[in-house]
């Protein structure tokens, strides 16, 4: 009997197991880049994790996916959302009509989503690695997109300068290319400048070095003020 227990105990970690590979958990960036007018749902591509996705759900045509549980009325073209995803299941896939072209895009089912925070103008935000501020009136995107270099000096440490941190952004008008631009922590480089109308200073980058603590990109959190330049 205890045999029979442990087995069935093995066996069902097993299958939690293999099932949870089929699902990425983590918030993923996914940029609404068209619909398929046939089934009325969304086509999704995932700017800053397409290999990640692209080794969980499979190989798909320009790196686009379906998302066979997001309506098109409810969404719109180059809109952006944080999501959870999985392979979708063949008893899940929508009859859809064939009046329109057809593309073989693979099919994902979104488990969890939720839209970008609302970009606040002429205050001092918080902005994660890999997050985003949305400013939906007029259509535009500020992300953080990564720290190129930390070179503040550690607490704990001499150091004869204090350092400077290389912040890059990522700024996105709807169906437009992404503009990158960098700053810089330290006031002698570097610290705001003027993307399309709109003005970027950045206050400060959290955490701060420590000799005991290696940070990683995920920790980030970056300290901006955006105004509109007039």
């Amino acid at each position: 009997m205890k045999k029979i227990i442990i087995f069935t105990i093995i066996i069902s970690f097993m299958l939690a197991c293999e099932e949870s590979t089929d699902i990425l958990s983590s918030g993923l960036t996914a940029k609404i880049v068209g619909f398929d007018l046939n089934c009325s749902t969304c086509i999704l591509e995932f700017p800053d994790d397409s290999l990640e996705v692209k080794g969980e759900m499979g190989k798909s045509p320009g790196n686009h996916y379906q998302a066979i549980n997001l309506g098109k009325d409810n969404f719109t073209v180059g809109q952006k959302l944080k999501v959870k995803i999985r392979k979708a299941e063949t008893d899940e896939l929508r009859e859809c009509i064939t009046l329109y072209p057809t593309h073989n895009y693979k099919n994902v089912f979104i488990t969890d989503f939720e839209n970008f925070n609302n970009l606040i103008l002429n205050d001092t935000i918080n902005l994660s690695y890999g997050d985003c501020l949305n400013d939906s009136e007029n259509q535009m995107y500020i992300c953080l997109d990564s720290v190129l270099n930390d070179s503040r000096c550690p607490t704990g440490v001499e150091c004869f300068w204090e350092g400077n941190a290389l912040v890059r952004f990522k700024f996105e008008r709807f169906n437009e290319k992404p503009v990158l631009f960098n700053l810089n922590t330290h006031r002698g480089f570097t610290a705001d400048t003027i993307v399309d109308g709109y003005k970027f200073t950045l206050i400060g980058l959290r955490p701060y070095p420590s000799i005991k603590h290696r940070i990683e990109q995920k920790d980030y959190k970056a300290e901006i003020v955006v105004n509109k330049n007039k």
